[in-house]
């Protein structure tokens, strides 16, 4: 059975992106295998792992619209062995036609590929929509990005609050794996004053390192490869190895 972890927050510009799919990434390299399931309309994800969304004939919003598509029809593999549930703007028209019966609808689209991975990791939208708590509801656990500035702070808690509903009801089972601090300037005054406040508030739940702010991670992206594929040395990359050595 494939353990699912889910990446979320509502804020975006988080590193929410970007932590899916290294995590992915990196457990890939560890030799195992490893679905990256894109949720957010943006197709960042898709976009990052150099999945140009606008091309492909099927994706998920397919399947959340047409019974006759199935998991296996739209999953794509890249270059790099990593297989991926790829996004398309039209994910955001089939969110607006979900209601509340329909929060078991990504568990229900996972179900079948249980025996096939090893980890599940999904990529969720930067709200608190369907998509989300349909998310939370598939997952085994949750991470947590957290930008080092004040604006995330109130992101922080409304993400704290919104896994802890689902814990009481839809899903008692899923645990958080922690908080990562992301995009950080260990130069900028703001970056220590929130990583100390949260250290001091969540003090549990901060995990011991964070990812640095730098260009290289855009430059990844542009690439359409994981950070750790592009630049294998560099600190985010590691520190993301870290990050899926604690998963393991």
């Amino acid at each position: 059975m494939a353990k699912t972890i889910a990446v979320m927050l509502r804020k975006g510009g988080s590193g929410k992106t970007t932590t899916a799919v290294n995590l992915a990434a990196a457990l890939r390299q560890m030799g195992k295998r490893v679905l990256l399931v894109d949720l957010d309309p943006q197709a960042n994800a898709t976009i990052a792992v150099g999945i140009d969304p606008t091309l492909l004939e099927k994706h998920i919003s397919s399947l959340l619209t047409d019974v006759d598509i199935t998991t296996q029809d739209i999953i794509v593999t890249t270059d790099f062995a990593l297989d991926v549930l790829p996004a398309h703007p039209d994910l955001a028209l089939a969110e607006a036609g979900m209601n509340a019966t329909q929060v078991g609808t990504v568990k229900q689209i996972l179900q079948d590929l249980q025996s096939r991975y090893d980890y599940i990791i999904i990529d969720t939208p930067p709200s608190e929509g369907y998509l989300t708590i349909s998310s939370l509801v598939a997952a085994d656990e949750v991470i947590i990005p957290l930008q080092a500035h004040f604006l995330a702070m109130q992101g922080l808690q409304q993400a704290l609050n919104t896994v802890a509903k689902v814990q009481k009801g839809l899903n008692p089972n899923l645990k958080i794996i922690g908080i990562l601090p992301t995009m950080v300037n260990p130069r900028t005054n703001i970056a220590r004053i929130v990583l100390k406040e949260v250290g001091e508030r969540y003090n549990d739940l901060l995990l011991p390192y964070s990812i640095d702010y730098s260009i290289r991670h855009a430059e990844a992206s542009l690439a359409g490869l994981p950070i750790v594929l592009y630049d294998p040395e560099h600190s985010g990359s590691k520190n993301y190895k870290k990050l899926a050595r604690k998963v393991l």
